[in-house]
C-alpha cells in the first residue's frame, strides 16, 4: 500500500525540525553554549533583566532548572543576577558583555543555518514554499 502524501509530509516535516535541532545545537557546542544555556540567553537577549520568575514563564522550564541553569551561566561569566532593591524576593538576570557576543554568534550561525532552508530556490520558489508551510501551519491549529 502507498504512503499517503499527508503521512509523508508529516514524516519529512519531523525530519527536516529534527535536523534543524540537531545544526543549532552542534552550532552551539562549537561556540561553547551548553544546549540548556540556549534558550535562556535567546530570551535574555531579547528582554534583558528579566526576573527568574518571568524566565520560568517565558521559557516553560521549571523553577529550580532556571535556578541551577543561571547558577552555571553565572559561573561561565554569561549572566549576572542581582538582588532586586525594591524587592528582595525578586533576582534579576541580565547578559554581561560575553554573554551578548556568545548570543549574537549564536544567532549569526542560526541565520546561515537558516539561509540554507531557501538556498538554490528562486524568490518566487521561497514565497510559495512559505506560503504552503504557513497553510500546514494553520491547518493543525
Amino acid at each position: 500500500m502507498k504512503t499517503k502524501k499527508g503521512e509523508y509530509a508529516s514524516v519529512l516535516i519531523k525530519e527536516i525540525s529534527s535536523l534543524y535541532t540537531l545544526r543549532v545545537r552542534i552550532e552551539a557546542e562549537n561556540l561553547g553554549i551548553k544546549n540548556a544555556y540556549r534558550t535562556l540567553l535567546s530570551q535574555l537577549y531579547v528582554k534583558d533583566g528579566g526576573t527568574q520568575l518571568s524566565l520560568a514563564e517565558k521559557t516553560g522550564m521549571k523553577a529550580p532548572t532556571i535556578s541551577i541553569t543561571l547558577r552555571k551561566m553565572e559561573k561561565d561569566g554569561l549572566v549576572d543576577r542581582v538582588v532586586d532593591e525594591k524587592d528582595l524576593r525578586k533576582t534579576h538576570v541580565y547578559l554581561t558583555e560575553k554573554g551578548k557576543k556568545t548570543t549574537e554568534d549564536l544567532n549569526a550561525a542560526i541565520e546561515r543555518i537558516n539561509e540554507g532552508f531557501v538556498k538554490g530556490l528562486t524568490e518566487t520558489e521561497k514565497d510559495f514554499f512559505i506560503k504552503n508551510l504557513e497553510n500546514i501551519k494553520a491547518s493543525l491549529k
